[in-house]
C-alpha cells in the first residue's frame, strides 16, 4: 500500500478521511462515534497523505505550518510546555490515524517519515506534535528522533477531549544524524 499526498480540495476523499478518523478513535473512546466525521478548519490549509486499501483510506495524516505556536491545531495542549521561543516556521504533525484492521503494519511510521521529510523540505525549523495514543506511540516517536517534553493540557474539542492529557514532542530541523538518534535543541 502506497502513501499518496492528496489535495484538501478533494472533498470526497477528505470526507472519507474524516470518517476514518472517527473509526480509528472509536477504539480509544466510544464518544468518538457521536460525530459523523472529523474535519476541521486546518484540513483546508494542511498537507495531507493517505494510504488506501480497496479504494478506502486505512491510514491518513496531515502536516500544517505555522508562524506562532498559538496557530497550531489543538494549541491549548502546548500551553506552558516550551520554556524557549520556538524557531519558525513551526511544523505540526497531527491527525495521524490508522484503521484498526491496518494497525501494526508500519503505516504510522511511514506517514511520520513522509511528514518529517516534507517539513524539512518546506523549511520548517521545528516539528511539534501531541498524542494521547499511549506508550507504543511514544516509543515510536522517540525512535524517530523526537524529544518527549512531558504531558500537556487536555484537548478541548471532541472527540479528543475525552482522552487523557497528551504527550508532547519536539524535533529540531534540519535533522542531523541518523534516524533513531536523539536530536538536541540548538541554542
Amino acid at each position: 500500500m502506497e502513501a499518496c499526498e492528496f489535495s484538501p480540495l478533494d472533498e470526497g476523499l477528505l470526507a472519507k478521511v474524516g470518517r476514518l478518523r472517527i473509526e480509528a478513535w472509536e477504539t480509544k473512546t466510544a464518544r468518538a462515534a457521536e460525530q459523523s466525521d472529523w474535519v476541521d478548519e486546518f484540513d483546508r490549509v494542511a498537507l495531507h497523505w493517505v494510504v488506501c486499501r480497496d479504494g478506502l483510506p486505512v491510514a491518513a495524516a496531515r502536516l500544517s505550518l505555522h508562524h506562532e505556536l498559538a496557530e497550531v491545531p489543538d494549541s491549548e495542549c502546548y500551553a506552558g510546555i516550551f520554556s524557549w521561543p520556538l524557531e519558525t516556521p513551526i511544523a505540526s504533525l497531527n491527525r495521524l490515524v490508522v484503521h484498526p484492521s491496518a494497525r501494526g503494519s508500519g503505516l504510522g511510521r511511514r506517514l511520520d517519515l513522509i511528514r518529517l521529510e516534507a517539513a524539512e523540505r518546506l523549511g520548517a525549523r521545528v516539528v511539534i506534535l501531541s498524542t494521547s495514543s499511549g506508550h507504543r506511540r511514544i516509543a515510536a516517536l522517540v525512535s524517530l528522533g523526537f524529544v518527549f517534553l512531558g504531558y500537556g493540557r487536555k484537548f478541548k474539542r471532541p472527540p479528543l477531549c475525552y482522552m487523557p492529557a497528551p504527550a508532547i514532542f519536539f524535533c529540531q530541523l534540519p535533522r542531523v544524524g541518523p534516524i533513531g538518534q536523539p536530536f538536541v535543541r540548538r541554542s
